[in-house]
């Protein structure tokens, strides 16, 4: 009996050569990356960039218009940094800033475009909820997987508690005057 469970273990730990076609032909069971499959999934990536970087842009466009209520001109201001241009090497794309929010369109080490999210403490404290819960509906709204064709649910990350935006901002604000940086700032629309 002993010898009979050694005989079976040395069994199971021979390793066997396996013909790729055996595995394609059992596909239920593993999944394996042929040339055309590598294709079909860097077309795929390609794809699902391109839409995350026009759910950026829409972010944006509509997060902008949330700063229009404001009186006070320093609210209604905001910084986009074109990270692509900058001459630096980097995995940043494109950034957008204000007194309350940060998105930063980015390309991980795999190549998948994301969209990161900060919310400012102190605005939080200030202001309340109310804008940081209309950002986020923005947000959620814009990568729905009803939204699009592409899922792109995946690409949002949101910091799990409010930041300190505002010295960041107030730098970029600030700071010598980049080809790549533009400032922005929102008409007020009366209420």
């Amino acid at each position: 009996m002993a010898k009979n469970s050694q005989q079976s273990k040395n069994q199971s730990t021979k390793s066997q050569s396996i013909n790729p076609s055996q595995i394609l032909s059992n596909s239920e069971d593993m999944t394996v990356i042929n040339e055309n499959t590598e294709v079909l999934i860097e077309s795929n990536l390609e794809q699902r960039n391109v839409k995350v970087e026009e759910a950026y842009h829409s972010i944006v466009k509509q997060t902008r218009e949330l700063l229009t209520a404001f009186d006070s001109l320093k609210y209604r201001m905001s910084v986009s940094v074109d990270h692509a241009n900058s001459g630096k090497p980097t995995n940043l794309i494109n950034e957008w800033l204000s007194s309350f929010h940060n998105f930063t369109l980015t390309r991980n080490r795999f190549g998948y475009s994301m969209i990161y999210v900060s919310y400012d403490e102190d605005s939080l404290t200030r202001f309340g909820d109310k804008i940081f819960n209309r950002m986020l509906r923005i947000v959620f709204n814009t990568t729905n997987t009803i939204v699009g064709e592409l899922n792109i649910e995946n690409c949002i990350r949101i910091d799990h508690c409010a930041t300190d935006i505002q010295p960041f901002f107030i730098n970029r604000l600030f700071s010598q005057e980049h080809d790549y940086v533009t400032i922005h700032t929102e008409e007020k629309v009366p209420s």
